[in-house]
């Protein structure tokens, strides 16, 4: 398989993680318990793990204003966008602008799922999310989940540093981490 056609391949992921997004409805559930036990730590990059925050970090709006493929980036958000922002089985999240207010911010109502943004408009969501992704030497997300590992939770803040795999004019941002630092737990 070429390279174009693996990205392809990810901007279909990305267009489909967007488009469910957009589609998630207000989920008042109860807050989402681990997908199992975490994989084995040598499942991943032994050093994406930052022990260091990225001090050149920017929100997510602000790489969709010009991002392009290959540009390196560190961006903050936090993990949300939907009540699962994590893809099972894929080291794959999405990645959620602090600047969009989750729904415990905007109404103080003790949502169970503040991170899913139910209560924001869906465009709104969609223009302040990225698929954020780890990729293996054949440019493919790990087949290792990554919700759990090192405090990566839904809601939690992050930098992510690495680079742009995809941006295209629908708002659609891929990201590849080469790093992630774990700002809040």
């Amino acid at each position: 398989m070429t390279t174009e056609r693996h990205l392809r391949g990810w901007l279909l992921l990305g267009g489909m993680l967007t488009i469910a997004v957009a589609f998630s409805g207000c989920e008042r559930a109860a807050a989402p318990t681990a997908q199992g036990a975490a994989p084995a730590a040598g499942a991943l990059p032994v050093d994406l793990w930052l022990a260091t925050e990225p001090a050149e970090a920017v929100s997510v709006r602000a790489v969709k204003l010009d991002a392009a493929a290959g540009r390196e980036v560190a961006v903050r958000g936090r993990i949300g966008g939907r009540k699962d922002p994590f893809v099972t089985g894929s080291a794959v999240f999405l990645l959620v602008d602090k600047a969009l207010p989750t729904c415990n911010e905007k109404y103080e109502d003790g949502c169970p799922t503040p991170w899913d943004y139910c209560c924001e408009a869906r465009e709104d969501v969609l223009a302040s999310s990225a698929t954020v992704q780890v990729v293996g030497g054949d440019g493919r997300p790990l087949k290792v989940g990554l919700q759990g590992q090192h405090g990566l939770v839904p809601g939690a803040e992050v930098v992510v540093k690495g680079q742009v795999a995809a941006a295209e004019k629908d708002g659609t941002l891929v990201l590849t981490a080469r790093g992630v630092y774990v700002a809040t737990k």
